[in-house]
């Protein structure tokens, strides 16, 4: 290695370098082999391999692909110019227009040319667009190979400041004046591979540069020694000293090179009374051995270069990219903050005055920083970690695969305000088959007790809870400390027709369905109907119906019914309520036919969808209106054929505030089906039935998420993103029931059941077959 530094006067500036130079017999065999190889420029989107201290960087294909190679930023080298048409760039990579000489103290006969070979070895390093055409390199711990990248960034754009001459010296003045002029140029990094010094032409040089929003990677020096012998810099603004970087070398085992100078114990001294140590703004990157032009042997001229200047290019291509990739890094002014809050440590643990923050690290420095949030309606964020409970989709909705689409790339930010997608598409719970659920619901429609008395007559279904095959399957289900509960209903019917109906913890349907039509194998098939039906979305509480009788023809009925009341078992249960009014008439001695308005509040749910209402993906509070239609035909005594259909609508909404969900539009649902029950086929109990029914289903409306995009300057940009809420399935169900009591106590069912597009998803069919046999003691 050749001494480290020219001599230096006071006032001049010198490169701050020392190079491996090849012998004459080693350029002329390296030129040889640059003479067979091809000199198209590579393409950075093909890039598949990296130059070794490239990876030592972190540097990968995935973090190079992110940031795009770098392509749009632009670099300002300040150091001895550069040979623009040298092939280790692409055509016009190297800006023409925007260079210049920026020497004060003495005239460029060939304008920004570089005629030392440094500049352009430093601007081949931050980079170099051209890769490695030699077959395999190794020196100084390194083996570069045909093929690999050598520039950090090799799509950004590059200008030339020339400030020193020839032998590499200039004034401080002509290192100033460079800097100001990239800066006015648009470089968004500024490389300054020279020996730093706390004159005041170079404080307000940084401090123009920073406010114009430049950063300055300066490099470290090779003197092996603390950087200014620990004396302090003052003057500089706060914004420049947050834009300014140091960059010290190590060599391919991550030691500190042996002349690499230390950030020691000075520090930067802003304008409003701010201290900042060099450490805390020291970073370390790879600075021995580095392959780059040596042009002043020729354009096929490579050397293994060596010194903090080699470094501080690492550090500036870092930059670019990290800029590239998330643009408000710029915009905010925190990209050298993040390279050095990400860099590996090194040393004592901690920034300390030998490495500073320790080795860049790209891999990290491209992965969040702190934890990643989302904004919520209400505008306020919450950490992802942080985010609790789902949205449990409901057969009316399907998967809700467009939502999921959606949220399974969901932009949320870091601690820099990057953007990065993370997928919450698991906070949706798809709903499940029924039939999986209870294949065999053999008392979903027999009917009540019945006690007949001169005044009428009075109907009673009653269950225990405690009865443990009612809790069959159910995994932790202990029947020594379950609490029993009766739940059921009764009816009264007077003389006059009319029925009065009440209970707890049973479906309405059957109790209004009799009140609506006084009549039992009418009331059993509504129960067939009303559990696809938007019926079923408020029951298992309180319920409450009464019907009674206008005419001969002409009946008039309502109910309540509604959910069961908050508990601590089910602190999160939706809590719906339905009003159903109802007129049914008689057409014909068997054929009559009923009309129903229902009101369905939600609380936590939409049509069956449930959620926290204070949960991430709230839809807020729903009313939904239902409109139900039925026609019943009496084929004899014993047999009855029911066709019924709804249409309801729900309308448009805000979603909660602490949800992504900012609205919901207005809502179209339906529901038909068909049922047929015949009872006493081969003896006086048994009972048949079959249907065809389309279980309750969204046919029209959409929700909005809030969703966030980046502005050219990296901000966030909100907006609600409308997804379609109607499935990709249509549900139909098929079913065929018998039931047949064999003596008092046992029973056998057999029933049969075909689902296409269970739960309202495309291609999810069910089959379910089964026979049962219950004996009661």
């Amino acid at each position: 290695m050749l001494p480290a530094a020219l001599p230096c006067p006071s006032r001049h500036a010198s490169r701050h370098t020392s190079r491996h130079a090849f012998s004459a017999r080693q350029r002329t065999a390296f030129a040889g082999l640059l003479a067979l190889g091809s000199w198209t420029v590579a393409s950075p989107a093909q890039a598949q391999t990296y130059a070794p201290w490239l990876r030592q960087i972190g540097i990968t294909n995935t973090v190079e692909s992110a940031a795009a190679w770098g392509k749009g930023q632009l670099l300002g080298v300040v150091d001895t110019g550069i040979n623009a048409t040298h092939p280790q760039f692409a055509p016009g990579q190297v800006s023409q227009a925007l260079s210049s000489c920026a020497a004060v103290s003495f005239r460029c006969s060939n304008g920004f040319a570089d005629d030392n070979s440094h500049g352009t070895a430093v601007a081949s390093i931050a980079a170099g667009n051209r890769v490695s055409q030699f077959s395999t390199i190794t020196a100084g711990g390194y083996t570069t190979v045909a093929g690999n990248f050598i520039g950090v960034a090799p799509a950004a754009n590059i200008l030339s400041e020339k400030v020193l001459n020839a032998a590499g010296s200039g004034y401080s003045t002509d290192v100033a004046n460079g800097v100001r002029k990239a800066a006015d140029a648009g470089a968004g990094v500024i490389n300054v591979s020279i020996t730093y010094g706390n004159d005041a032409a170079t404080v307000a040089a940084i401090n123009y540069a920073a406010a114009k929003g430049a950063f300055i990677v300066w490099a470290g020096g090779n003197s092996a020694q603390n950087l200014l012998n620990n004396a302090s810099t003052s003057g500089l603004t706060a914004t420049a000293i947050q834009h300014l970087v140091f960059a010290g070398s190590v060599n391919s085992a991550n030691a500190a090179s042996s002349f690499t100078n230390k950030p020691g114990s000075g520090g930067l001294q802003s304008s409003n009374g701010g201290s900042t140590t060099y450490a805390a703004r020291w970073v370390m990157a790879p600075g021995e051995a580095i392959l780059a032009p040596s042009t002043t042997a020729g354009n096929a001229a490579y050397g293994l270069w060596s010194g903090t200047s080699m470094a501080a290019p690492i550090v500036s291509g870092s930059l670019m990219l990290l800029q590239n990739a998330w643009p408000i890094l710029k915009t905010n002014g925190t990209a050298a903050n993040l390279l050095l809050a990400t860099a590996t440590d090194l040393g004592s643990k901690g920034v300390d005055a030998t490495y500073g923050n320790g080795l860049v690290n790209l891999t990290t420095a491209f992965n969040p920083y702190g934890p990643l949030s989302v904004t919520k309606a209400n505008g306020q964020t919450i950490a992802v970690s942080s985010i609790t409970g789902a949205l449990i989709s409901s057969g009316a909705f399907g998967s809700l695969s467009a939502i999921q689409s959606k949220l399974a790339s969901y932009t949320a930010f870091d601690g820099y305000a990057r953007n990065f997608s993370v997928n919450l598409a698991g906070l949706i719970k798809a709903p499940s088959s029924s039939a999986s659920l209870n294949p065999l619901p053999t008392n979903a429609y027999s009917a009540p007790k019945v006690m007949k008395y001169a005044g009428g007559e009075l109907a009673v279904s009653l269950q225990s809870t405690g009865d443990a095959i009612s809790h069959l399957g159910e995994f932790g289900y202990i029947a020594d400390v379950d609490r029993a509960q009766t739940v059921g209903f009764s009816l009264f019917t007077d003389k006059a027709g009319s029925v009065t109906g009440f209970g707890y913890g049973a479906s309405s349907s059957y109790p209004f369905a009799k009140a609506l039509f006084n009549d039992d194998l009418i009331a059993r098939q509504m129960s067939d109907f009303d559990a696809v039906s938007a019926s079923n979305l408020a029951q298992r509480g309180y319920q409450f119906s009464y019907g009674t009788r206008l005419s001969t023809d002409l009946r008039v009925a309502a109910s309540y019914s509604a959910t069961p009341a908050n508990t601590l078992l089910q602190p999160g249960a939706p809590q719906n309520a339905q009003v159903k009014i109802g007129a049914s008439y008689l057409f014909a001695p068997r054929v009559s036919g009923g009309l129903t308005y229902s009101t369905l509040n939600e609380q936590s749910s939409l049509l069956g969808a449930a959620y926290d209402s204070s949960g991430i993906l709230a839809l807020g509070k729903n009313t939904t209106q239902v409109v139900g239609i039925s026609l019943a035909f009496k084929l004899d005594r014993q047999s009855s054929l029911l066709v019924n259909g709804e249409v309801g609508y729900t309308r448009a909404s805000e979603g909660s505030g602490n949800s992504l969900f900012a609205a919901t539009s207005a809502l179209q649902s339906r529901a038909f089906g068909v049922t047929y029950l015949r009872e006493s086929i081969w003896n006086k109990d048994d009972q048949l039935l079959a249907s065809v029914k389309q279980p309750l289903r969204v046919s029209a409306g959409s929700a909005a998420i809030i969703t966030a995009n980046v502005d050219a300057q990296g901000y966030a940009v909100y907006d609600k993103s409308w997804s379609n809420l109607v499935p990709d399935g249509r549900e139909i169900d098929l079913t065929l029931n018998y039931r047949m009591p064999v003596d008092k106590t046992n029973t056998v069912a057999l029933q049969a059941m075909y689902q296409k597009d269970a739960a309202n998803i495309a291609g999810n069919n069910a089959t379910s077959l089964g026979l049962m046999w219950t004996s009661r003691f």
